[in-house]
């Protein structure tokens, strides 16, 4: 531990004159502390683009190429549109099919006789206290048990009512009934809910007893599809990708269904798709050609304490200012973007490309933005969906080690192919420069330090740690040799009033 005296005897600013010897002694440190921060910036930077990357390949890209979202069917009715209702799925089979109802399907029923209720009674009125011919059996503690045949309900004749008899009836899954009690009659109708021949109600327990209830069996849907009688259990089902619900008889008059393409969901897909590539080259051409201040280095935090917060963060705007700027991940990308984009698709043996579906690139100042002729791509998609679906969402298999530039013209590939590869190539030479997250869409995801940047800042640990250590040995040396110093002229002084006291 080195003594610090300060100037007394020497009238000297001790502290001054080391800051002022130190200062020649640091810029080396300096250098290497903005050197760590400039790393640190733009490895920060790159992060940001990563995680928009990875959630336009993994999200949106993955999205869209799902059949459901792009393949979109739409099912429309003509003749009988109230006996049937229609929902086309994504593997709806293209095509129509007429429907003739004359029975609706039915679940076994209980219902009470007509006037073998219990007339009027007030639901909220415990079971306990029903009285009259209301009867039932219970245990020693008022429990009664319906068995539902899977499990049972247990009403307590202390507390429950005809309401919440109704409801447990109602809310229990095992039992699969619906249960409507009238207070005015004290009819009571309790229905499966489960439809067709085979429906059946499970219920046993005396309580019912008071209902006098009648029992019917269900019955299956009758019904006509293309002119061949069938049956179904439910009045809902699926036939050839349609979801079709049967709402009522048809009464000699029949529903055409007709199956085909949902146009106007499908331009509105590409729509959104074309949107997002746009964000996502518009956010990375701007950091391709972003101007670069290079007079403008990050400050150290002497400098920073010179200088007001505005003018701290003016000049840290301009020092971040271009460091990706023509970076070779993100130049890779775009080019094989834009290679993608124009390079033709061959579905089912025919060419195809973006500009048959109304959609360019734009003109050279617009970097590859895709714009779209709406009108040319709905011509498109009427007169041949499979060619636009296929040239969006076909896919190829490709090794992770595709070049980019390969993987752009791979004709035997859908655009969505194309790009997510195309991205997943970028994503990992991000993780391999940066240690960017391959899968985190988050701006805050932690670095992976085995990667080029995370050993460029380690070695720069290293060296700063190392010289900070000599520059406080450097420090404490001026401080000793100035404390040598003041010694010497204390020493003097005391020899000088010495010799004066002598003569």
């Amino acid at each position: 531990m080195v003594t610090r005296i300060t100037g007394m005897a020497s009238g000297l600013d001790v502290d001054q004159l080391v800051k002022d010897l130190m200062k020649a002694k640091r810029a080396p440190l300096d250098k290497l502390t903005v050197q760590k921060t400039t790393l640190e910036w733009q490895r920060e930077q790159y992060r940001e683009i990563n995680a928009k990357i990875v959630d336009f390949r993994n999200n949106k890209l993955f999205n869209y190429g799902l059949e459901g979202t792009f393949n979109a069917k739409q099912a429309t009715i003509s003749g009988n549109s109230s006996a049937v209702s229609a929902t086309a799925k994504a593997d709806a089979v293209t095509g129509s099919m007429t429907i003739e109802v004359t029975k609706l399907a039915e679940g076994a029923t209980w219902k009470s006789a007509s006037g073998a209720g219990m007339g009027a009674v007030d639901l909220n009125t415990k079971l306990k206290d029903l009285g009259g011919s209301f009867n039932y059996t219970a245990d020693a503690e008022g429990k009664i048990t319906i068995q539902t045949g899977g499990s049972s309900i247990v009403l307590d004749e202390n507390t429950d009512t005809l309401a919440t008899l109704v409801s447990k009836l109602n809310n229990s899954k095992d039992a699969n009934v619906n249960v409507f009690l009238d207070s005015r009659t004290g009819e009571m109708s309790i229905t499966s809910k489960t439809t067709g021949d085979a429906s059946a109600i499970n219920l046993v327990s005396d309580i019912f007893d008071n209902f006098g209830l009648v029992q019917a069996a269900g019955h299956d849907a009758e019904l006509k599809i293309n002119g061949i009688s069938t049956k179904r259990a439910s009045n809902t089902f699926t036939e050839n990708g349609v979801e079709i619900t049967l709402n009522g008889l048809s009464q000699g008059n029949s529903t055409t269904l007709k199956v085909g393409s949902n146009t106007n969901q499908m331009i509105d897909t590409i729509k959104s798709f074309v949107k997002d590539y746009n964000e996502l080259m518009d956010a990375i051409n701007k950091k391709l050609g972003e101007e670069r201040y290079r007079t403008y280095k990050p400050l150290t935090s002497e400098q920073k304490k010179e200088m007001s917060e505005s003018e701290v963060e003016l000049w840290e705007s301009k020092a971040k200012s271009g460091l990706l700027k023509r970076d070779s991940t993100f130049t890779t990308l775009v080019s094989s973007f834009r290679l993608s984009a124009v390079t033709d698709v061959n579905v089912n043996g025919t060419n195809v490309n973006l500009s048959s579906l109304g959609i360019s690139t734009g003109e050279y100042q617009q970097r590859g933005k895709l714009i779209i002729d709406e009108t040319k791509l709905r011509s498109a998609l009427e007169a041949n969906p499979d060619q636009v679906i296929g040239f969006f969402t076909q896919r190829a298999s490709e090794s992770e080690k595709t070049p980019p530039g390969a993987s752009a013209v791979n004709k035997d590939n859908g655009l969505f192919g194309r790009l997510s590869n195309i991205a997943m190539f970028s994503i990992q030479d991000l993780a391999t420069k940066a240690g960017t997250s391959r899968v985190s869409t988050t701006t805050d995801a932690a670095f992976n330090a085995d990667s080029n940047i995370g050993e460029q800042l380690r070695l720069l640990d290293i060296r700063m740690t190392d010289m900070n250590k000599r520059m406080l040995q450097a420090e404490n040396q001026y401080y000793k040799q100035f404390a040598a110093m003041e010694s010497a002229i204390n020493r003097f002084s005391a020899q000088s009033a010495s010799l004066f006291n002598k003569s």
